[in-house]
């Protein structure tokens, strides 16, 4: 007991005396540790958020068009083995005409109850109310089209649907779980000025498109755990007589589909970025404690001459490393929740989220934790392997110096033309090469940090923008 205590002793005078090193070492494991938290739990809030979202508003889980569908096929679609609910619906795409916007505008119409919300992909009332069976010239309009276009309630709106122009009141604003990420037809991504989504009554778009008693697009709700394959082979069947087009899942429905690549991104940053630094803190552990043993090869021959074991020696300097990587796991966890919470936060920004769930579980903590630690240990134990095998004789003289010849390029006539630093350093290349390997791919991965810092530095003042200057949002925040 007397001898542990002694060695702890030792230990807190080294990190004392050494606590610039140690503070280096740990910010850089505490930088990994703080990437992989952020990373981690913002793909657990992205999926919780986006699974609460779609449960709460009935996002359906299959979608299917044709030209034109009486509907009484519904009821033939609706016993397909494994349906549980459907929505039968009147979708177009009609040009928009914007009077402060010069340029073309296609708008996708869809119809909608006149008496509340549809049984599946309801809508996010986010102002104003519903349309009313009495008034034929009411739409909701999408928010994101509206903000784009400085439109509010009780502007008016210019649609041409099959080939007539009607112009319609904005009586709401709404959000759907449908178009969560809108793109219009023909786009790679997102333009809110020049696509936007207007739900409709029913009623109008029947008279406008002759589809009385008929729908062209249904939205399907699964049972649980009914697979999709044989519905959508049925499906298909009844629909093809009336010119329908193959039916698709929840994954390939655009908008689902980009968000889940959005959280797929996340699951990529989380392996690539925190490798970078937990490399960095396996080198500089390694390098930190290689110097300490070489300046303490009296201490350790002292050490082993009184009677301590290598396990004891070996485990004092593996303390110094758990040490430094609990300072960095805690610093990273700290900064990790705090950077998760803004990078979801813009992320509920960017996707518009009627409510955002950031809710770190402990399992993030746990796995940055653990890979963080054993990447140091991993990191010191060729250092710590050293100084266990040195016996005390060894241990308690110098080390002898080291053997230099002449290297082939020092000999070679290409030399004599280079100045004398060039040629110091094309020897210490030769002799070196491992470290000199590894030194090149430090300078190469901090060059790609740098690289990546710039480009988040813009998303950093956006999500700082978003954070304080958007007290509205609907942030359910557990530490």
């Amino acid at each position: 007991m007397v001898r542990l205590s002694a060695l702890n002793m030792k230990l807190t005078r080294d990190l004392w005396r050494m606590r610039g090193q140690v503070l280096a070492v740990a910010f850089v494991i505490g930088s990994g540790v703080a990437t992989l938290v952020m990373s981690l739990s913002t793909i657990e809030a992205l999926q919780a958020t986006t699974d609460t979202y779609y449960q709460r508003y009935r996002f359906a889980d299959v979608f299917a068009s044709a030209t034109r569908v009486p509907q009484r096929i519904s009821q033939k679609i609706a016993e397909i083995p494994g349906v549980q609910s459907l929505q039968t619906r009147i979708m177009h795409l009609a040009t928009l005409d914007i009077g402060s916007f010069e340029e073309p505008v296609v708008g996708q119409i869809l119809s909608i109850p006149e008496n509340g919300q549809p049984l599946l992909n309801q809508l996010v009332l986010r102002k104003g109310r519903w349309v009313l069976p009495e008034r034929e010239n009411e739409i909701i309009l999408s928010e994101p089209f509206a903000q784009a276009h400085n439109l509010d309630l009780g502007d008016s709106i210019t649609a041409i649907l099959n080939g007539h122009k009607r112009e319609f009141n904005i009586v709401g604003l709404a959000l759907s779980p449908e178009f969560i990420y809108s793109i219009g037809p023909g786009s790679l991504l997102p333009d809110d000025k020049r696509f936007g989504v207007m739900w409709v009554s029913r009623e109008i778009l029947e008279a406008a498109y002759d589809l009385k008693v008929s729908f062209n697009d249904v939205a399907i709700k699964l049972l649980h755990n009914t697979p999709s394959a044989p519905v959508l082979r049925e499906l298909d069947a009844i629909l093809e007589p009336y010119g329908g087009i193959r039916s698709i899942t929840r994954e390939d429905q655009i908008s689902n589909w980009f968000v889940m690549n959005e959280i797929a991104q996340q699951k990529t940053m989380a392996k690539i970025l925190p490798a970078i630094f937990l490399l960095v803190s396996m080198f500089l552990t390694n390098m930190v404690l290689s110097r300490l043993i070489s300046t303490e090869r009296t201490e350790i021959g002292l050490l082993k001459a009184f009677g301590y074991s290598s396990i004891e020696i070996g485990l004092h300097y593996a303390k110094m490393v758990v040490l430094i990587c609990i300072i960095g796991i805690i610093l990273g966890s700290i900064l990790g929740a705090f950077f998760g919470r803004l990078n979801t936060q813009m992320y509920a920004d960017l996707f518009r989220f009627p409510l955002l769930i950031y809710q770190p579980g402990p399992q993030a903590f746990v796995i940055s934790g653990t890979v963080s630690m054993a990447a140091a240990v991993m990191g010191a134990l060729g250092a710590v392997k050293k100084a266990v095998k040195l016996p005390p004789a060894e241990a308690m003289t110098p080390p002898s110096p080291a053997i230099y010849k002449n290297a082939v390029a020092s000999a070679s006539r290409l030399t004599h033309w280079l100045d004398q630093p060039t040629r110091i350093a094309i020897r210490q290349i030769s002799r070196w090469p491992l470290r000199s390997f590894l030194t090149g791919l430090g300078i190469a991965m901090s060059t790609g940090l740098i690289i990546m810092n710039l480009q988040w530095n813009d998303s950093l003042t956006h999500l700082s923008r978003v954070y304080f200057s958007n007290p509205n949002s609907k942030i359910l925040w557990w530490a």
